[in-house]
């Protein structure tokens, strides 16, 4: 029993084993998935092997000229490092495994910031802390997605590093040295796809909080916030000057991708036929939900379907136990007056409090911080679906893993331990029976 108690308490033994069972989650659904089960995976794959191949971006007359493979190319590139850099030490043939295998290595920054960041938010429970990296590893939609060749991985990595920094920053104070670290990583994530740049006002947000919610002074303030801002710009602003002139004014390059994709969708009377609902429709909606949990093969293979009910309620019991916590809190405040009012300013206790208030604050500022990351990824896709840029995809939601998972872990314990205990401990088996029993169905080879 001392042994056990002693491996519950090691954070490093605890995070290897977290890693180990990334990894064999992830690398059957690697060497099994078919190609054409994989979203866009031909397309992703082409940027790829032109990056592994020619060592450079490619031209816009080279993606022009390719078509539909180089749907892709005009989009940002360098969320495909990690797949290039795996692919580098193969060949032709094992270029496609070695280049999923570079998205596997990818999503694993998301679950060392998972592991940490579930240390800082729950530094009194232990089983909490732990489930936060544990959820990340066993995510359904989440192991599917870091299992082909795509962007996605990296992205979700380099926002849950910079979620991550924040926090800590938040708890502990912003030094020089991580503003110029978050400046080079939010460079990369904007380098790596689109829907991460949504998170960076949260993260902005979170610098703020950092600074001068700490009642750091102005001037050392501003110097880490233009340092970060200058570190951003350099990291990524010569990208979007290039698209500029290599794709006719299209700095985002979303407009080439769109042309060449229109190509190949149905029309009617003329007009392009788009394959999502309407934002305004619940079809909309349903979809993100489903994308989110567990929705495989080519966005066509639906897990069972009580199993997004089971979800739905979990996600419903995470609401209710925060919304009942705002209630208790405007109780109280109304109940009653100030205790720190209440104490002299001569009082020992009033430094205490002071402090004990600040802590306060900046934990809710952590919270608040992590609920508009979701909802800033589901605003931009929004504005991109009524661009007609995209549709509704629950994975654009995964620069928010860490924080959306937290939510839940923190809304359960919020309704009682014994409840939170449960309703953690089976959400995890859910996870767990719905990623391996979608690889059971759909992916060994017969």
């Amino acid at each position: 029993m001392k042994v056990s108690a002693g491996l519950w308490q090691n954070s490093k033994f605890l995070l290897a084993i977290c890693i180990l069972l990334y990894l064999v989650v992830r690398l059957p659904w690697v060497f099994t998935l078919p190609t054409t089960e994989a979203p866009d995976e031909g397309n992703h794959f082409w940027v790829c092997q032109f990056l592994t191949t020619h060592l450079r971006l490619p031209s816009g007359q080279e993606v022009l000229a390719a078509g539909g493979p180089a749907e892709y190319g005009s989009l940002p590139q360098f969320g495909y490092l990690p797949n290039v850099v795996i692919s580098l030490f193969g060949n032709e043939m094992t270029m496609p495994v070695l280049s999923r295998t570079g998205s596997v290595i990818a999503g694993i920054p998301t679950l060392l910031a998972a592991f940490f960041t579930g240390k800082l938010i729950f530094p009194t429970c232990q089983f909490r802390a732990l489930a936060l990296p544990l959820l990340v590893v066993l995510h359904p939609q989440l192991v599917f997605t870091q299992s082909y060749t795509n962007t996605d991985a990296t992205t979700v990595s380099l926002a849950s590093v910079c979620i991550y920094l924040v926090v800590r920053a938040i708890k502990n104070g912003l030094t020089m040295k991580v503003s110029l670290i978050l400046g080079f990583l939010l460079g990369w994530l904007a380098l790596s796809k689109h829907t991460g740049l949504s998170i960076v006002p949260a993260i902005g947000l979170g610098v703020i909080a950092a600074t001068f919610g700490r009642g750091e002074a102005a001037q050392s303030a501003l110097k880490k916030i233009a340092a970060a801002f200058s570190v951003f710009t350099a990291t990524c602003g010569w990208w979007f000057v290039r698209n500029y002139f290599e794709f006719s004014g299209d700095v985002l390059g979303s407009r080439t991708m769109y042309e060449t994709w229109s190509k190949i969708l149905p029309r009617k009377n003329g007009l392009i036929v788009h394959p999502w609902p309407e934002v305004h429709q619940l079809g909309w909606w349903r979809f993100v939900f489903f994308d989110f949990f567990g929705l495989f093969g080519y966005m066509n293979r639906y897990i069972y379907r009580p199993a997004y009910v089971a979800y739905l309620l979990y996600v419903v019991s995470a609401l209710a136990g925060w919304i009942g916590l705002l209630k208790l809190q405007k109780k109280s405040s109304t109940g009653q007056g100030s205790t720190k009012e209440q104490a002299s300013i001569d009082d020992p206790r009033f430094n205490s409090l002071d402090n004990e208030s600040s802590d306060k604050r900046l934990e809710k500022m952590i919270w608040l911080i992590f609920l508009l990351c979701p909802l800033l990824n589901l605003a931009a896709m929004v504005t991109a679906t009524l661009l007609r840029i995209t549709g509704p995809h629950g994975r654009y939601l995964f620069p928010s893993i860490i924080p959306i998972d937290a939510i839940l872990i923190a809304g359960f314990f919020r309704l009682g331990d014994k409840f939170g205990t449960w309703a953690t401990l089976s959400l995890l088996a859910l996870h767990l029976a719905v990623t391996v029993g979608s690889w059971l169905v759909f992916y060994p080879p017969r």
